[in-house]
């Protein structure tokens, strides 16, 4: 039998390794009862994937953790000053979501290394708060997280099974032709020397589609909104790249313009809500996009 890529991880230990203190029995349980899928299936502790995308995970695994379970977590101090911060940065809150525009340069969650991030922090300010989503720690925008244990299962039941629309807006090196469409490269992840990156057409490549739209021309760059369909890693950072047009900052994808940080923003996300409405949650860009396109004499309140 050959052996499997280096890249693929057991199922079990992946969401373990998310959710420390869920019981390989509670596990096992959810699998049987089809509350977790990869590529939309039914799968196994032993199915191998490589990459969180291939999940959908239709409750909210936060709420089978036994705290007794839980691994004991090294205390992480919180201060005054990042709790007023994390209060500056929220743009919406009601009874039971909150949602943030998360700077550029910031985690979402802990990791080797990562003392200050948005989970431990927003847990000082709210401890019911919950992260039903992920964005890169690169990328700035709209971040949720829910209040609520029935807020937290809706949302990470939409976002499991693309019900969220996600509006990113990127500035990107080159003059974008056509001005609109869509990149459907297939992408998987790849060893690159000794890194692993997203690759077009690889052995693991998948499909992915992202729809695009020039919104403004910046000299030699261009101001786009990006609409993905599929959600592999970096997936627009890929095809942009791909396409000729890598993000500004982005030198693991081919960017060219030293000195600059990532220019790549969650925008907008959008979603039903419970009673039939609609939920719109936009966030102002980042100050250095902001810096870039005033720099070409584009307002950023006057983009559509």
């Amino acid at each position: 039998m050959s052996e499997l890529p280096q890249n693929l991880t057991r199922l079990d230990r992946l969401l373990r390794r998310l959710y420390p203190g869920l019981t390989q029995g509670i596990l096992e349980k959810l699998l049987r009862s089809k509350k977790i899928l990869v590529d939309g299936k039914p799968a196994k502790s032993s199915t191998r994937i490589e990459s969180e995308e291939q999940l959908r995970i239709l409750v909210d695994l936060a709420a089978y953790i036994n705290p007794e379970n839980a691994p004991t977590k090294r205390t992480v101090i919180v201060s005054k000053e990042d709790l007023k911060w994390i209060e500056s940065i929220i743009i919406w809150e009601d009874e039971s979501l909150i949602a943030l525009n998360k700077p550029q340069g910031i985690a979402v969650q802990g990791g080797t290394g990562t003392k200050r991030h948005i989970d431990a922090i927003m847990k000082a300010y709210n401890p019911e708060a919950r992260l039903v989503h992920r964005i890169d720690k690169d990328t700035s925008g709209v971040l949720l997280m829910a209040k609520t244990i029935p807020m937290a299962q809706y949302l990470t039941h939409l976002f499991a099974n693309h019900g969220v629309q996600k509006t990113y807006r990127a500035i990107v090196e080159g003059n974008v032709r056509p001005a609109q469409g869509v990149i459907d490269f297939p992408i998987g992840k790849e060893m690159v020397g000794n890194k692993e990156k997203m690759v077009v057409g690889g052995p693991h490549a998948r499909p992915a589609e992202t729809k695009y739209m020039m919104k403004k021309k910046l000299g030699n760059f261009s101001l786009v909104d990006c609409w993905p369909k599929s959600g592999r890693t970096h997936q627009i950072r890929v095809h942009l790249s791909e396409s000729g047009w890598p993000i500004v900052g982005d030198y693991k994808y081919g960017a060219t313009i030293k000195g600059e940080t990532l220019h790549l923003h969650a925008h907008q996300l959008s979603f039903p809500l419970h009673d039939g409405g609609k939920m719109v949650v936009t966030a102002p860009l980042s100050e250095h996009m902001v810096a870039m396109m005033r720099h070409f004499g584009a307002d950023p309140d006057k983009v559509e």
